[in-house]
């Protein structure tokens, strides 16, 4: 079993359980931040990336419990532009916990434009959902 760090569209129940094929409840998520990064835009999708910037920190998810099969679904989620690093995510008790994390490769053009949560669960979401039903994401 796997321990990620989901820091984007993963972090919504929904998309969670439509990749994992479960709760994201049981995966037992707990809010953690990974220091040294900041959580842009992909260029032209809705969707983003972590970027290195020494003077930022992305709040995200900790989950525990990922199975194989449940790996490898996120692996075919993120696709080619991602791959996977071991780093460290800091908790609320300020422990430093070891992760996986999808990191994107020097290949994939991101934005400057900042990307949160909320806002994309307001204006972005549904469109989303729809490109994700059809395995197209935009």
């Amino acid at each position: 079993m796997s321990t990620y760090f989901f820091y984007g569209t993963l972090q919504d129940p929904e998309i969670a359980r439509e990749i994992l094929g479960r709760p994201l409840s049981g995966c037992s998520p707990q809010p953690c931040v990974l220091e040294g990064y900041k959580r842009v835009y992909v260029a032209g999708a809705t969707y983003p990336a972590i970027a290195a910037d020494a003077e930022s920190e992305v709040e995200g998810l900790l989950v525990y419990r990922i199975s194989p099969l449940e790996s490898s679904r996120l692996s075919r989620y993120e696709g080619k532009d991602y791959k996977i690093e071991e780093l460290e995510v800091t908790m609320k008790d300020g422990a430093r916990v070891p992760a996986s994390v999808f990191m994107p490769l020097p290949a994939l053009r991101l934005s400057n434009r900042s990307w949160e949560l909320n806002m994309w669960r307001r204006h972005e979401k549904r469109r989303f959902l729809a490109g994700l039903r059809r395995n197209v994401l935009v």
